[in-house]
């Protein structure tokens, strides 16, 4: 009766261990799977930045173009007023095209700060606008697609600080 449980118990004993073979080999293809399907996801990932770039680049493209034939006719150029003209063209351009990807610049000169918004590199005491006002853009703030890509570099207006009075001095 012995031998009979002991083979009862090898037969279930390489069952068992049958079937964790497989589930080990099911576990090990899955694993694979996943890792493939991570590494095809990255590369479609990465394809469709570069296709985006690129259409980007396409389109900045005639702006580059504008550049050059502004630069070759600064050569010959004694006209001032058309140099700034053809330039404000190129900036214009180039000011169109981002702003078709979803650049959007933003003015903040006599706004309220708003430190989400704007980085103060300086403080100015005034009395010509109430404290904590944009006085000074020194560098422009731009959105892209309604997130914050660059806040503004400004100055900010302060109240001007008075001469306090010495209560020992005048008065009763």
């Amino acid at each position: 009766m012995r031998k009979h449980w002991t083979h009862r118990l090898k037969e279930e004993m390489e069952k068992i261990k049958k079937e964790r073979d497989e589930y080990r080999n099911l576990y090990l293809r899955a694993l694979a799977d996943h890792e493939n399907y991570r590494k095809r996801i990255e590369s479609e990932w990465k394809k469709a930045v570069d296709f985006a770039n690129e259409r980007l680049i396409y389109d900045l493209l005639p702006v580059l173009d504008n550049f050059e034939r502004a630069l070759k006719a600064m050569k010959n150029a004694s006209d001032v007023d058309s140099i700034r003209k053809g330039v404000e063209m190129i900036y214009k351009s180039l000011l169109d095209t981002l702003k078709k990807e979803g650049l959007t610049p933003f003015d903040s000169k006599g706004e309220k700060f708003d430190p989400r918004l704007h980085e103060a590199i300086s403080v100015v005491e005034t009395e010509e606008t109430e404290p904590g006002v944009v006085v000074e853009e020194f560098q422009r703030g731009y959105k892209f697609k309604d997130k914050l890509l660059r806040p503004a570099k400004v100055t900010v207006s302060k109240e001007p600080v008075r001469a306090k009075e010495d209560p020992t001095k005048g008065g009763m």
